[in-house]
């Protein structure tokens, strides 16, 4: 074999590792955009409001993504496929976040995010009845070893946590918001198939901008924006560039490999969260943050090398 031989041997190779992985990067990336979200978030939240900040998060976030919808090649999104879309984003963006606001008011973080830990498992048996095939061994180690690595991490607070009189009603919100992102991603899948990740995220954020306006109205004890820090403006800024980065990388795994393995990857979110508060307080990272951290990335590295192509 020539050199031109070889050369289209090593491109043509090229080409499909980079098909093959570039999807779970896609989700790599959406996993630690959200886990270093949540702590930029907390830093900002007492000052926009919870819903404040979810609708200056996704207009910011709509406004990056309108340059790449207006020379996308892709179709137009139909009429009949912009209710259902929209519904969609609405869920995901609007009931998912209030669903989890409600739950940490009632119940403690670390059991609402050990919930909210277990949206890939929900996801995988969601997709899987839905597509009516079977789940391999390989998916099922993998997604149980990433749930047991986040319950590692948060064992302390999971266990520590005082039980309220509302506890189940956070608990409660807390399994709404984790059925909610499984099913919304679920059904999103073949939109992006067809559409595209940008103009997808697109309608589906702008679709939640109505309800979070609506609820931001009715928080009294939040900030005007005249009297926002600039750090603060920054800071929810970074948040909504970065959202819409992340959300579009999120809906590109979802057109490419299962619903259940690009889930799997907001295991990297909570020790994204950590490593971040460890960092900044100039803590050093415990023996179990290492462990939980072997264990999700090791749940990860078995979901990419499995042979579990779209159905």
């Amino acid at each position: 074999m020539g050199y031109g031989g070889v050369r289209t041997r090593i491109c043509a190779t090229a080409r499909s590792l980079i098909q093959r992985y570039l999807p779970y990067l896609a989700a790599s990336f959406t996993g630690i955009q959200v886990g270093a979200a949540l702590v930029a978030s907390e830093a900002v939240v007492e000052t926009t409001g919870a819903a404040g900040l979810g609708f200056w998060r996704y207009l910011i976030a709509s406004i990056v993504l309108i340059p790449f919808w207006m020379v996308s090649r892709k179709p137009r999104i139909s009429r009949n496929d912009l209710g259902p879309i929209s519904i969609i984003g609405i869920g995901q963006f609007g009931l998912l976040i209030a669903m989890l606001n409600i739950a940490v008011m009632f119940a403690a973080s670390a059991r609402v995010s050990f919930i909210f830990a277990t949206l890939p498992l929900a996801t995988l048996i969601f997709e899987r009845a839905k597509l009516q095939i079977n789940v391999s061994r390989v998916e099922t180690a993998a997604i149980v070893l990433s749930v047991a690595g986040i319950t590692l991490l948060l064992r302390t607070d999971l266990y520590a946590a005082s039980t309220s009189r509302y506890e189940a009603l956070g608990l409660l919100a807390a399994l709404v918001a984790t059925l909610t992102g499984a099913i919304c991603s679920v059904f999103l899948s073949p939109y992006v198939r067809q559409y595209g990740g940008v103009q997808v995220s697109l309608l589906a954020m702008l679709a939640s901008l109505l309800p979070l306006g609506v609820v931001a109205g009715f928080e009294t004890s939040t900030l005007p924006l005249e009297n926002w820090k600039q750090r603060t403006e920054l800071l929810v800024f970074a948040i909504g560039l970065s959202s819409g980065a992340g959300f579009w990388c999120w809906l590109y795994a979802l057109s490419k490999i299962p619903a259940a393995h690009v889930t799997a990857f907001l295991g990297l979110s909570p020790i994204t969260a950590i490593l971040l508060t460890i960092m900044g307080t100039e803590q050093r990272p415990t023996l179990g943050m290492v462990l939980a951290l072997a264990l999700v990335l090791g749940a990860l590295a078995l979901l990419t090398l499995a042979k579990s192509g779209r159905s």
